[in-house]
């Protein structure tokens, strides 16, 4: 959609377009008179019509915007009517958007500072929400963990001692050694 900076543009053209005031052959030129609902339809529905024909959107007469659209495609008399058909189809669509868009806009804004009150009200749940106390154990779980780490413990320093590491997949095994238990010989 149009930003300001563009409907300003447009605003300060005061002077009429220096082209004919009849189209070129193979041109539609549409007059759009304005009134309440603003540039923003026409501007859409020509833009809409970009994938079909070029548009130029230029002041017209007093309140009015004239649009000219020339075709990509064909420009026979039907594809002609068929363009400007299309075009005034678009723009009724524009309107009736822009206009639903304008009623919803206290509801969007509703929408919003609710959204925002609401984050609001679970970010200070969050803050003043206690941290909830670490569960206290029991004097035969502790016992049970103390016993746990000490068996652990055991394995791990008669591993050391006899200097042998786990090795389930046989990934310090010689090639040889591999080929062999391979082969079924079960040597390692």
């Amino acid at each position: 959609m149009p930003t300001k900076k563009t409907r300003r543009a447009l605003a300060r053209r005061a002077q009429p377009s220096k082209r004919a005031a009849r189209p070129a052959s193979g041109e539609v030129v549409v007059s759009v008179k304005l009134g309440a609902a603003g540039s923003e339809p026409v501007l859409g529905a020509a833009y809409m019509m970009m994938d079909r024909a070029y548009a130029l959107v230029e002041p017209g007469a007093a309140g009015a915007l004239r649009v000219t659209l020339r075709p990509k495609g064909a420009r026979g008399a039907a594809e002609l009517a068929a363009l400007k058909t299309s075009f005034e189809d678009e723009l009724a669509a524009q309107r009736l958007r822009w206009a639903v868009a304008r009623n919803n806009a206290p509801v969007r804004e509703y929408v919003a500072e609710n959204a925002i009150a609401l984050a609001g009200e679970f970010a200070a749940r969050a803050q003043a929400a206690p941290e909830p106390a670490a569960e206290q154990l029991t004097d035969d779980q502790r016992a049970e963990i103390e016993r746990l780490i000490a068996e652990v413990e055991t394995e791990i320093s008669e591993m050391n001692r006899e200097k042998k590491l786990p090795d389930p997949n046989g990934a310090t095994r010689s090639w040889e050694a591999a080929q062999d238990a391979e082969k079924g010989r079960g040597a390692e």
